[in-house]
């Protein structure tokens, strides 16, 4: 089968297309004739080397996380999925593999595809969408009518926390460039803030949730505009992010946390069903071929990309 993988830390250079064997399924696996993948700064971060602390430097490695496709063969422990199923989902872990024709995946890594959506719009929705409802969800306890503010709207995750956002009837502060607040008041926003022209932590208003997807609004730069009992919610693994969860665990009534995803097939199975009743769309940047994937990474990297970048396998 074709597959992307590299076999050194780099550049979008190292990435290559090959022909490995298809994979062997255990019992409790599924495998998958992946139709479409999705990049996400995770694939650009291992690529660069910057997670080695997690993959290892074990090559080659294979690309990928997100996928939606066809079930061509279920293991023999595996109930309630058959054969010819279209399913999505993501990768748990550090190494990937979606970027290939085919990929094993587990049971829980993995749901119905929406009906209403095609194959590229399916598989721009699991990381994406799990990560911002996780960290809104779980991480922030999210209730209606409390004030939610995303930095770093118009991306992948961000444009997912908007929409979730105002499922759980939740107004949001989206903070982007001008040119995108349009695109954001349309998802739901139901205001905008030009990051160019106003510092997000001198505002007057104050926030009972906020959530740093871009990764540059430290919480104690935010603390000053929560709401007692509010909560900053990072993405990034840095050491600034674990010094503000230890400070603020017990003592403060506004706490730091950070959302680690996680596959999981019933959170999938909630997104599916959103995304079929129209409360939630997948947002496509643009979609490469296969034989393009540095051309997907390069654009992913421009950190410039509205909502998601697609890879089109088969």
């Amino acid at each position: 089968m074709k597959a992307v993988i590299i076999n050194s830390f780099g550049s979008t250079s190292v990435l290559e297309l090959v022909n490995i064997p298809i994979p062997h399924l255990q019992v409790d696996e599924l495998l998958v004739r992946v139709h479409a993948a999705a990049i996400n700064p995770k694939d650009t971060f291992i690529r660069k080397g910057r997670l080695r602390r997690f993959t290892g430097s074990s090559f080659p490695m294979q690309m990928g996380f997100d996928y939606s496709g066809e079930v061509i063969e279920v293991g023999d422990q595996v109930v309630g999925i058959q054969e010819g199923d279209h399913v999505y989902g993501m990768l748990d872990g550090w190494h990937g593999g979606t970027c290939a024709e085919y990929v094993v995946v587990k049971t829980n890594q993995c749901s119905s595809k929406p009906r209403s959506l095609t194959f590229e719009q399916a598989a721009a929705l699991p990381m994406v969408t799990l990560t911002a409802l996780q960290a809104i969800r779980d991480e922030a306890s999210i209730q209606a009518r409390q004030k939610v503010c995303i930095n770093g709207a118009s991306g992948g995750v961000g444009s997912m926390a908007i929409q979730i956002a105002k499922i759980y009837q939740a107004p949001v502060t989206a903070v982007s460039s001008l040119q995108n607040h349009a695109f954001l008041h349309q998802l739901g926003a139901k205001s905008c803030i030009d990051y160019h022209n106003t510092d997000i932590s001198q505002t007057d208003q104050e926030f009972d949730i906020f959530f740093d997807v871009f990764g540059n609004q430290p919480f104690k730069t935010i603390k000053p505009i929560l709401r007692p009992g509010g909560v900053w919610v990072s993405t990034v693994l840095k050491p600034h992010v674990f010094i503000s969860i230890a400070r603020t665990r017990f003592l403060s009534r506004k706490k730091a946390k950070l959302v680690r995803v996680k596959s999981n097939h019933k959170d999938l199975t909630i997104i599916s069903g959103w995304a079929d009743a129209k409360q939630l769309k997948p947002i496509i940047n643009e979609v490469y071929p296969l034989d393009k994937i540095c051309d997907a990474h390069a654009q992913q990297e421009t950190k410039h990309t509205r909502g998601k970048i697609i890879v089109q396998i088969q």
